[in-house]
């Protein structure tokens, strides 16, 4: 394998942390080859990137039920979801085609919708000659993330087949391990606090919601606090540095409560945890998983959110707190019975150790044909 092309997009961190994840990966399985990224939005056109970002970021903080609504749309209404697919598929696959053609990559990998919708309109327009994989990095994948025309839909888990097979029933799709960077594995939790300055013996919690650090995250901590006396709150504000400054009287009368901005230890935070509470279920989820630790989905965001924490659920990998007080609520539940937070975190591991390596999927999509396709 000599040249890579990963296509992303800067919407908050959690497709790059993908992207990176994979990249790892290629430096072990094809350590001569040359990797190039493209960043979806900017390709589609100037200003695309920071308008996208503003609905992102609009829908979930201020107006959930459009989000909602349209996500739900795409569920209900198939000609809503093929039609949407294709015109945002025009729009980036015919961003995209120069730059794939300029680089002739033997490989793209994709890891933003936006990006394999691109890549699924070159297949079906025969510019795309060479193997093309989505990781669809969503616990609960959605119309939008799953395409016939790409060779390998890579998602996260057995139960998110079904639903991927039910967006797209003749797709090709896989389970993936989870794409996370090598550091995000089990390890010693007494050495992770030591490091880090955190109390033995206190029950752990990691509050992350994303790069972004939006959602009800005042109200986590909180209720965090009120759980239990052992309970340390550790919330992870990101690059969302209005929140970091919203907290500071809390962690002031709080002692208990940590704050932390942007910060580059989040594998030893999530090792050094007992559970991890977020609230998307996207790689902050995926991260927690890797390293055996429970998900404490507090509030779900609207749409993808919601149906990741559900899933997640499902698999036995995560509770759901929606109302006041159920993450207090749960928090109680594990510390006073143990044997429930055990049984979460061996279903995490086992779950990793069931899917493999990533390097697996990176291999499959690497032998398919242009003949199988």
């Amino acid at each position: 394998m000599n040249k890579v092309l990963i296509v992303s997009a800067a919407m908050g961190e959690g497709h790059n942390a993908t992207g990176r994840a994979l990249q790892d990966s290629i430096g072990h399985l094809w350590p001569d080859a040359e990797i190039r990224w493209l960043d979806a939005l900017d390709v589609m056109g100037s200003g695309v990137g920071p308008l996208f970002r503003w609905i992102y970021v609009s829908n979930v903080q201020k107006t959930p039920w459009l989000y909602e609504l349209f996500y739900r749309a795409l569920w209900r209404w198939h000609w809503f979801a093929e039609s949407s697919k294709r015109f945002v598929g025009v729009w980036s696959g015919r961003r995209l085609a120069p730059r794939i053609a300029e680089y002739a990559p033997d490989i793209v990998l994709s890891t933003y919708p936006l990006g394999t919708a691109g890549l699924a309109w070159l297949r079906r327009h025969h510019r795309l000659p060479m193997p093309a994989g989505a990781w669809i990095s969503d616990f609960a994948p959605h119309p939008f993330w799953v395409y016939r025309d790409i060779d390998l839909n890579l998602v996260m888990h057995e139960r998110a087949v079904e639903p991927a097979l039910r967006c797209v029933p003749d797709a090709e799709v896989a389970v993936s391990a989870p794409p996370v960077r090598t550091a995000f594995r089990p390890g010693d939790q007494d050495a992770a606090r030591a490091r880090l300055g955190l109390p033995q013996g206190s029950f752990l919690a990691l509050v992350s919601c994303g790069s972004l650090g939006f959602g009800d995250v005042e109200d986590a901590a909180a209720e965090l606090l009120d759980a239990h006396p052992d309970v340390v709150p550790v919330v992870v504000c990101g690059r969302n540095t209005q929140l970091l400054e919203r907290l500071r009287p809390l962690a002031e009368r709080e002692p208990r409560l940590r704050l932390l901005g942007w910060t580059d230890e989040m594998p030893a935070y999530t090792v050094a945890a007992d559970v991890v509470v977020t609230n998307a279920g996207g790689a902050t989820g995926l991260e927690a998983l890797a390293c055996g630790r429970p998900v404490l989905m507090h509030r779900p965001i609207a749409a993808h959110g919601r149906a990741n924490a559900e899933l997640m659920a499902e698999a036995g990998l995560a509770i759901v707190c929606e109302r006041d007080g159920e993450l207090a609520a749960a928090v109680r539940q594990l510390i006073a019975d143990p044997g429930r937070w055990k049984e979460m975190a061996a279903a995490a591991t086992r779950h990793c150790e069931r899917t493999g390596e990533l390097a697996d999927g990176l291999r499959a999509l690497a032998g398919v044909t242009h003949a199988a396709r």
